[in-house]
């Protein structure tokens, strides 16, 4: 670990030579694995090397993941906010027991109502994973993993589909026969449920996946649909800057053997805008796509008018539409 976390530090400190003249760091997040597996030392090492390197905005989002399991004790908490996170996100998944042991999950769901009850005394914006449309799950298994998760009302909620990811040990059981999917029906059925008991106790659902309180959007998260700059480091870590998008190899050896300048570039396209803001309650507008990638939207929307909320100057999907998004997607792209 203590090589991965030179290799990430050589790495901030070099595009931070690079790009600190011109970009100011508004959020910050350790994520895409496990990263409270680090201790708080190395945490506070890559926080205070990025901090060396670039220009921090005076209230910069400084998030990370965790998985309950390592962060049920208070102290542990309590060294993530003294180091600088001021958001946390908690991996909590489900409240069901079998249902967590199915995804393969190390906590229990009292491991994960300690980890929660702790973190809401010491951080003001957390942010809570589910997953619905776990084989087995019943309506109100997934209400009662709902309603309890709001009764510690965190600010931020992101609620995933479980899919089938090729390679995955879920996929293994699955072609082997062990378990069953839930059904697609069942899915639609989940996603309605969930975005109807969440925007009924104040949430917005503002992105397919998540919902948040009023002001409290995943402003990190958020520079990714909207287009901003953003950087990341390390192995498959993806950057956009500018007009085109850069990544590292996901292979961890070459990366640790090369962890300064990219591995792979390309340009953005409007396939990269279509993704991003057609999964936003936002939508897009007109401004952002050329008249002909605009034109050729107008004419799909009027095909699926129940698909899409729009005017002259902009669109978005109905939830509808973000339940059809891979589909309309393939249709523009």
């Amino acid at each position: 670990m203590d090589t991965y976390v030179d290799a990430l530090k050589r790495s901030l400190a070099f595009h931070g030579n690079k790009l600190q003249e011109n970009h100011q760091v508004e959020t910050l997040y350790f994520g895409g694995g496990t990263p409270n597996l680090l201790t708080v030392k190395q945490l506070s090492d890559i926080i205070q090397t990025a901090r060396e390197h670039f220009t921090f905005t005076q209230f910069p989002e400084i998030t990370i993941e965790i998985n309950p399991e390592f962060s049920s004790d208070v102290n542990s908490l309590k060294n993530l906010y003294n180091i600088g996170f001021n958001r946390l996100s908690i991996g909590i998944q489900s409240l069901n027991d079998n249902e967590l042991k199915l995804l393969g999950r190390l906590h229990s769901a009292e491991t994960a109502v300690k980890c929660l009850n702790n973190a809401k005394n010491i951080f003001s914006n957390l942010s809570v994973d589910i997953i619905y449309s776990i084989p087995g799950q019943t309506t109100e298994s997934l209400k009662k993993t709902v309603n309890d998760i709001l009764k510690f009302e965190p600010e931020h909620i992101s609620a995933y589909n479980l899919t089938c990811e090729v390679g995955t040990p879920y996929a293994h059981m699955v072609n082997k026969g062990d378990i069953t999917p839930q059904s697609e029906e069942i899915d639609i059925d989940n996603f309605y449920r969930i975005h109807d008991m969440l925007v009924q106790n104040g949430y917005e659902h503002y992105e397919v996946s998540n919902y948040a309180r009023a002001g409290l959007r995943s402003r990190h998260n958020s520079s990714y649909w909207n287009e901003k700059d953003y950087l990341g480091i390390g192995p498959s870590a993806h950057s956009r800057l500018g007009h085109e998008r850069f990544a590292y190899c996901a292979d961890l050896q070459t990366f640790l053997s090369d962890p300064e300048d990219f591995h792979d570039k390309d340009v953005v396209t409007a396939a990269d805008i279509l993704i991003t803001r057609l999964r936003c309650s936002d939508g897009l507008n007109k401004n952002q796509l050329s008249p002909g990638t605009w034109q050729k939207i107008t004419a799909y929307d009027q095909k699926h008018p129940e698909w899409f909320i729009s005017n002259e100057n902009s669109i978005k999907c109905t939830l509808e539409g973000w339940l059809m998004l891979d589909t309309i997607l393939v249709d523009l792209i």
